[in-house]
């Protein structure tokens, strides 16, 4: 056997246990910070944010559910996760349970509803509205939620 000469650097060993412990702590704090972060970041890009200043409620949504919606708010594009249920004053909009940081659940009356056009991409049916009187946002939803809804009268 050799011997390591006498100002020789020891090999390194397994990794510290403090190391080990600590990052998955560290990724536990880091990450849900990063994502709510992210998420209020896209609140105010989108426009969730200014629809929400003034169509925010806190009452239980009623009537028919539209879940896994496809739509955009703005340049935020919402895929398959938004939640959406229609009855004969409106519609309740709200992203699904992770994506719900800074996205307050929000009431829109139909006649809030302004502009409010058709539009086809590939096999995808869309409806795009004007939201108030004064175009608080822009908002882009699968067809489905207005056609299947009280919202068809938008649709002449």
């Amino acid at each position: 056997m050799s011997e390591l000469p006498p100002n020789a650097a020891p090999s390194e060993g397994p990794p510290e246990i403090w190391l080990i412990i600590l990052l998955p702590f560290i990724f536990a704090v880091v990450f849900p910070l990063f994502w709510c972060f992210v998420m209020k970041m896209l609140s105010f890009a989108g426009g969730w944010k200014r629809l929400a200043a003034r169509y925010q409620t806190e009452e239980k949504p009623t009537g028919k559910l539209f879940s896994g919606v496809q739509g955009q708010i703005g340049l935020v594009s919402y895929r398959g996760v938004l939640e959406c249920t229609t009855n004969a004053e409106g519609f309740f909009l709200r992203p699904g349970f992770l994506f719900r940081f800074a996205h307050p659940l929000i009431f829109i009356p139909w006649s809030e509803c302004h502009e409010v056009t058709r539009s086809h991409v590939i096999w995808m049916k869309w409806i795009r509205a004007d939201i108030g009187e004064t175009s608080v946002a822009t908002i882009r939803l699968a067809a489905r939620v207005f056609e299947e809804s009280e919202g068809q009268v938008l649709l002449k």
